[in-house]
């Protein structure tokens, strides 16, 4: 019989508009925080880069976004370089994705995804199975050509799609590449109904898959309930035949019995006799060898004894850390670098942080990126991390892509801001330099797709209406010049300007979020920060005062239980030395699942320069979305 199982056969999965070739598009980082620098390295270290160059510091990487970009990105630097991938991709299935969140000390809120993780992680089934299959192929396709050499990748997926995705990475990978499919422990429902259409669920799938017979697995012990006392055991009672079939044992040559062979090679044999565990059984004659039972045995592809799922941050599908340990273990060595690239609620790289691996992880929600963040301060000694996304880059690839633009110039009204007010409910009007369309009685600017708005940006636009006998302007911008928000409304106000500031959402760029019409402008979230002295000549930060715009994602009936301001509020950070650049977090108050109290006043900094110096204060509130103000402070 010929054993198929590492043969070169074709494999495959074939659907209608298959694209075997993937896309790789190369977009630069944007490096946005960088958490747990000491302030003596960040000085020392100004103008590192985040390579890997073991001339340079490494850094550990969470990043936000659409995994397919950010994977095209990471292959410039990281290509062949990943030793140890673990992916838990969305399965599909129509279950609920919602999170129960907490506002202030314990007000439950259900926080539902937003419009872009629907589209990730839904609306690709609108083309029916075969979106998703090309979905999936495209992600392992990037996976492959990041692993190393000798690197292993491990896919978690269910029941209902599991085969297909087998199938899929069988080709990706090759067959042959192949190891086994672990079987994982769901979290089990206990259903007693009678007359079931279908069997309760109880596991998931667990793929491995080498990139080339140079991988190695490693393995992982368990700790066994019962240990046995040792005792003897035939050594020539294995089944089958053996070439050589003798052993030569104290001396003396022996033959297993017709159709068996000896358990162990001759080496084993001498190393055991050496031990003093082989021995001649006084009754039969026979060889025996001595099993010493220990309290643990080699892991088998079961690994129901421990639960797949966990509730450690209440994160749906929360993988759990004892799984992610055994990975982890089996597939990497202390230093070697572990990706996610559906990281949730970041179990992955905490673990990998633990066990002293280097680690890179990426999801496309926003919150996942902030428990993730929560969750790795938590974890003592955590080495220093940034957190990026691809920023501008994603939009501008966007717009060249909806737009067919060749250079920005060459388009007299350029179509993506047409498109942004038709969303807005704005219309186009032309003959003014710095406004671009009307709502209302409120004449509308909306900032480059490539750049935040500035405070001149908005001063020229405000000077503009103002000549044209207007009082009311929407300003509409991807991003902001920090510290913009407060000073340039006040400027306004003098002006006798009626101005508001509206973030244009991420989900503009979803075709499906668009053809729902479902895309809403929230205006920027209000914070009110103070920078004081304390007894000591250190400065203090305290919140004073902070709301957020988009209320009506809160039900009424949640909305009328929160009191305070601050129970919007999830986690704060303050950069004491801020260089207009990356926000470098050197204090921070943040909620947890078991303390909910929230530090309004920061601990105190003592410039030892006598000099003037930038203060940036970040708030994140309970959605993940951030909100900064910058102050300047004179020590």
């Amino acid at each position: 019989m010929v054993d198929n199982v590492n043969q070169d056969i074709p494999t495959g999965l074939y659907w209608k508009g298959k694209k075997n070739e993937v896309e790789r598009i190369v977009l630069p980082f944007q490096t946005i925080e960088t958490i747990n620098e000491s302030r003596a390295t960040r000085e020392k270290e100004k103008d590192y880069m985040f390579k890997t160059n073991p001339d340079t510091k490494w850094y550990n990487r969470l990043i936000w976004g659409d995994n397919k970009y950010i994977m095209s990105a990471l292959l410039e630097e990281f290509s062949g370089k990943i030793d140890l991938i673990y992916i838990d991709p969305p399965f599909f299935t129509g279950t609920d994705q919602s999170i129960v969140i907490e506002a202030g000390e314990n007000i439950p809120i259900t926080k539902e995804q937003s419009l872009l993780e629907e589209y990730a992680y839904r609306n690709i089934w609108t083309k029916g199975p075969a979106s998703y299959f090309q979905w999936i192929y495209d992600r392992l396709s990037l996976m492959y050509d990041l692993l190393s050499y000798k690197g292993i990748i491990f896919i978690r997926h269910d029941q209902y799609w599991s085969h297909y995705v087998k199938v899929i990475t069988d080709e990706v990978f090759g067959k042959r590449n192949f190891q086994n499919e672990i079987i994982v422990k769901r979290i089990f429902k206990n259903v007693t109904q009678q007359g079931r259409i279908s069997i309760p669920i109880a596991t998931d799938s667990l793929f491995v898959y080498f990139k080339s017979d140079q991988s190695l697995y490693i393995d992982i012990y368990k700790k066994l309930e019962q240990t046995r006392e040792s005792y003897w055991r035939a050594l020539d009672d294995s089944s089958g035949l053996r070439k050589p079939t003798e052993r030569i044992i104290f001396g003396k040559t022996y033959y297993p019995p017709a159709g068996k062979h000896f358990k162990f090679s001759q080496d084993k044999i001498d190393q055991l006799v050496n031990d003093g565990r082989i021995r001649i059984n006084p009754k039969t004659g026979r060889p025996q060898y001595l099993v010493q039972e220990a309290d643990k045995a080699v892991l088998n592809s079961n690994w129901t004894d421990i639960s797949g799922y966990s509730f450690k941050t209440g994160y749906p599908t929360e993988n759990s850390e004892s799984l992610l340990e055994r990975v982890i273990k089996a597939g990497s060595v202390d230093g070697e670098l572990v990706a996610d690239f559906f990281c949730g609620s970041g179990t992955t790289g905490a673990v990998a942080e633990q066990l002293g691996r280097r680690w890179i992880m990426a999801d496309i929600s926003r919150y996942a990126i902030h428990i993730t963040r929560k969750r790795l301060l938590g974890i003592e000694g955590c080495k220093p991390f940034i957190v990026q996304n691809l920023g501008k880059y994603e939009r501008q690839y966007w717009q060249d892509i909806t737009f067919k633009k060749r250079t920005i110039e060459q388009i007299p009204i350029y179509e993506d801001i047409e498109f942004i007010l038709k969303l807005y409910n704005a219309e186009p009007i032309t003959g003014m330099l710095h406004i671009h369309g009307k709502k209302g009685k409120h004449l509308v600017h909306v900032g480059a797709v490539d750049s935040p708005v500035t405070f001149s940006e908005i001063f020229e636009a405000i000077d503009e209406i103002k000549k044209a006998g207007q009082n009311s302007l929407d300003i509409l911008g991807w991003e902001w010049e920090m510290g913009l928000h407060d000073v340039v409304e006040k400027e306004a106000k003098s002006k006798g300007v009626n101005l508001r500031l509206f973030n244009i959402p991420r989900d503009v760029m979803d075709p499906r979020a668009v053809e729902k019409g479902d895309i809403t402008f929230y205006e920027l979230a209000y914070l009110e920060v103070e920078a004081s002295k304390n007894k000591y000549g250190e400065y203090v930060i305290e919140l004073k005062d902070f709301a957020i715009p988009n209320l009506d994602l809160i039900p009424e009936d949640v909305r009328s239980k929160i009191k305070k301001w601050s129970d919007y509020i999830d986690y704060w950070a303050v950069d004491w030395d801020w260089n207009e650049d990356t926000f470098h977090n050197m204090w921070q108050s943040y909620r947890t699942r078991k303390e909910r109290k929230l530090e309004l006043k920061s601990d105190g900094h003592k410039y030892e320069e006598r000099d003037k110096h930038l203060i940036m204060v970040k708030v994140i509130d309970i959605f993940g979305n951030d909100t900064t103000r910058v102050l300047e402070v004179a020590a």
